[in-house]
């Protein structure tokens, strides 16, 4: 058994653990993983903390492999925990609502539930947007809305400000959500997933090219103890906002 395997064991105990707790109190299947917890740096390795994040910014980091990326985003106002959400398998979870002292600080696994659109160094067509833009739901109605995460490969829109639940577009599953944790210090920590996630479809798909972006050997290598966070704005040569 390789240390990817031995990891993911443990988590899933875990996991399978804390989604059996869950169930007995909300009558809900839980859908949750425990991966070994990472701290967020900035490119100089220095600790990245939450007083530091602007608001409406965002970044990107890799969590829970070195090749998965995630968004970290620091939301206008705090957004509304308790959202009930269900997970393409019809798995249903409750997303934790936002972190930090302001309750503003979300995070959200980058990779659309589609067909896989995440940023890439040269190139990203999947973007938050802190400012409005004026958006059609699924029920066809319009609405002009904020703190969006869209997908411009295939225009499929999440909502940040509840668990990046899936508001228009093809998409299949809201973006897993990162659980989060700030210590005393401010520091920013990735301590599990909430919600459906498609990694193994990804690094089968995408993990050879993010291996060769990353500068590692193994796609699957779990994230360090430390993973660098870099402004979303600058992370992709190109964004392209829709």
């Amino acid at each position: 058994m390789d240390r990817r395997q031995f990891s993911h064991l443990c988590a899933s105990l875990l996991a399978g653990a804390a989604a059996l707790d869950a169930a007995a109190t909300t009558g809900k299947q839980a859908s949750v993983d425990a991966w070994p917890a990472t701290a967020l740096t900035d490119s100089l390795g220095t600790p990245l903390r939450f007083q530091d994040l602007a608001i409406g910014s965002s970044h990107v980091f890799h969590y829970p492999y070195r090749t998965t990326p995630c968004f970290l985003i620091r939301l206008n106002a705090a957004p509304d925990g308790g959202a009930s959400l269900t997970d393409r398998a019809g798995n249903q979870y409750t997303w934790q609502g936002g972190a930090g002292d302001d309750q503003t600080l979300v995070a959200f696994s980058a990779i659309c539930t589609h067909k896989m659109s995440h940023p890439a160094k040269p190139i990203s067509h999947l973007n938050f947007r802190s400012n409005a833009k004026q958006i059609t739901k699924r029920d066809g109605t319009r609405q002009t809305r904020a703190q969006l995460i869209t997908c411009c490969s295939e225009y499929s829109i999440y909502d940040a400000t509840k668990g990046a639940e899936v508001i228009n577009g093809p998409a299949t599953q809201p973006l897993t959500s990162i659980v989060l944790d700030i210590n005393a210090d401010g520091q920013i920590l990735a301590t599990g997933t909430r919600g459906g996630h498609i990694y193994d479809e990804f690094l089968q798909k995408f993990g050879l090219r993010q291996s060769m972006e990353q500068g590692i050997a193994d796609p699957s290598q779990l994230a360090d103890a430390t993973t660098i966070a870099v402004p979303a704005a600058t992370y992709s040569k190109q964004q392209i906002l829709c």
